[in-house]
């Protein structure tokens, strides 16, 4: 868990203090006395960040993960690096609409797909999805074999 230091002063009118402290809500060191409000002036961490970028950075390269970056936006933290393309792969389209490189004989194998693939559903409690003009219905492949009315 990160701590972090704020600034605060004293509400004792003899005393007003000014202090740093880690707790969440401290007694002045000068008086003892537990009103102290916490003073918004105090405590900004601007100068740090460039600090901890270079901590970042020294630790990356300590353990020698290359592929971390510091936050930015519009930049992701770690860098993600897809599967190799298996070799004799062949692009295959499954069902679904996804197309994929795959090598056939090479058993299970998991690649990102070639296209863009995305399924957004609107879908609400009693309402029923719109039939799809891809795929045939489930009642179409359904036999009834027997029913029971009393």
């Amino acid at each position: 868990m990160a701590h972090i230091i704020r600034s605060w002063i004293c509400e004792n009118a003899r005393c007003s203090e000014w202090f740093e402290s880690w707790e969440a809500n401290p007694e002045c060191p000068k008086c003892k006395c537990v009103r102290v409000s916490w003073r918004p002036n105090g405590g900004h961490v601007g100068g740090y960040s460039k600090n901890a970028d270079v901590e970042l950075r020294a630790l990356a390269d300590c353990f020698k993960l290359d592929n971390l970056n510091s936050a930015e936006r519009g930049r992701a933290a770690k860098v993600i690096k897809t599967p190799p393309v298996p070799t004799g792969s062949q692009v295959h389209t499954f069902a679904g609409g996804f197309t994929a490189a795959i090598n056939p004989t090479a058993g299970p194998q998991c690649v990102p797909t070639s296209n863009h693939l995305d399924f957004k559903v609107k879908a609400a409690p009693g309402s029923r999805l719109s039939p799809s003009g891809k795929y045939p219905s489930m009642s179409s492949h359904t036999a009834v074999e027997a029913a029971h009315k009393p």
